[in-house]
């Protein structure tokens, strides 16, 4: 009993001296994180990241004729990105160039040319801004049969041959403005895309209203077993819509062993959308899921993620939807030149 009491009395000051040090070295550890934090966000100011990467995109396009939805795809799903990203601006331009097509049935489905152009930027700690413009030029029907059936009163099956919408273009204008409930800017940059490193574990909560105008046109030439079936008119026919989405949800950033990352998000949300010159409007629900995983060292980074988009619509859209996107990428960041850090030293003196 003695030699428990003596071995306690001095165990008390060895084990009050280690609690010590121990919360010495987690507060110093700390402070040596959130310095080395503090540095690299100040080194990345003046550096460059740039993004190169391939995408497959399952996209829908609604062609509203005669009282229907028909809706009409890509040729091509598989695009070409980049990235780049200085300051506070991110911009992203993509493509379908020859070099990613996965197949030569041009003459069956037709040809497709795409073009994205996106802007980013945070007017606030909280508060951000994105605009996109897109569009997608031709496009073909997979079901023949049902379109036949609205054009013509005979009930007559003519195959399955997809039918080809050579003209077809399809423009979308989309602009989101978002706010930061929980998190800030610097947290929140990582989860757009892979151009920010993940600096530590973090969980954002987000609103944003999304707006978007989209324009469907020059449909009236058709091509259907290698011959056109319908010329185009002097008045080409041109759908408009315009669709509004409310969403609200989060994500969480987990930092493993420092370089690597994942990311999960998850956004309910409302929409509205209205066919203008049509007696058509729809207001409903969905959710939109994102993940990512990736490798940053400060220096160069890649990763893949993908997104599913949900929509509760018995209806077909008659607007653009993603289904589903997987998206790969490899980038690195450089030292930005001089002038170009004199010139945003002026802009950011403007906007303080």
């Amino acid at each position: 009993m003695y030699f428990y009491i003596t071995s306690t009395v001095k165990m008390k000051p060895s084990f009050l001296s280690l609690m010590f040090l121990s919360i010495s070295v987690i507060a110093f550890s700390q402070e040596v994180k959130d310095f080395d934090e503090k540095k690299y966000l100040e080194e990345d100011v003046n550096k460059i990241s740039l993004v190169g990467g391939v995408s497959y995109v399952n996209n829908s396009f609604g062609l509203y004729y005669e009282g229907q939805t028909f809706l009409l795809k890509s040729n091509d799903s598989f695009y070409t990105e980049f990235f780049l990203r200085y300051r506070w601006l991110d911009a992203s331009v993509s493509f379908a160039p020859k070099f990613v097509r996965i197949n030569n049935d041009n003459d069956i489905k037709g040809k497709t040319r795409y073009f994205n152009l996106g802007f980013a930027f945070f007017l606030t700690p909280k508060l951000r801004q994105y605009v996109n413009y897109s569009q997608v030029k031709g496009l073909y029907f997979e079901n023949t049969n049902r379109l036949f059936q609205a054009l013509f009163v005979e009930n007559i099956e003519y195959g399955n041959d997809y039918m080809q919408f050579p003209d077809a273009k399809y423009q979308s204008f989309v602009g989101e403005t978002s706010y930061l409930w929980i998190g800030n800017k610097e947290n929140y940059r990582s989860y757009t895309n892979t151009t920010y490193k993940p600096l530590k574990n973090s969980f954002v909560v987000i609103s944003g209203l999304f707006y978007q105008y989209n324009m469907m046109k020059d449909t009236d030439r058709i091509i259907y077993k290698g011959m056109q079936i319908a010329d185009p008119s002097e008045d080409s026919s041109v759908t408009k819509d315009i669709r509004l989405t409310l969403r609200t949800g989060g994500g969480m950033q987990k930092v493993i062993d420092k370089n690597w990352y994942a990311i999960v998000e998850v956004y309910p949300q409302i929409y509205y959308a209205h066919l203008l010159d049509e007696n058509y409007n729809e207001i409903n629900i969905g959710a939109n899921f994102n993940t990512r995983i990736g490798f940053d060292n400060g220096k160069w980074f890649f990763g893949g993620g993908a997104q599913l988009n949900w929509l509760n619509s018995n209806n077909e859209n008659f607007y653009s939807a993603t289904n589903w996107l997987f998206r790969f990428g490899l980038g690195f960041r450089i030292n930005s030149p001089k002038f170009v850090n004199q010139q945003f030293d002026r802009i950011d003196q403007i906007l303080k």
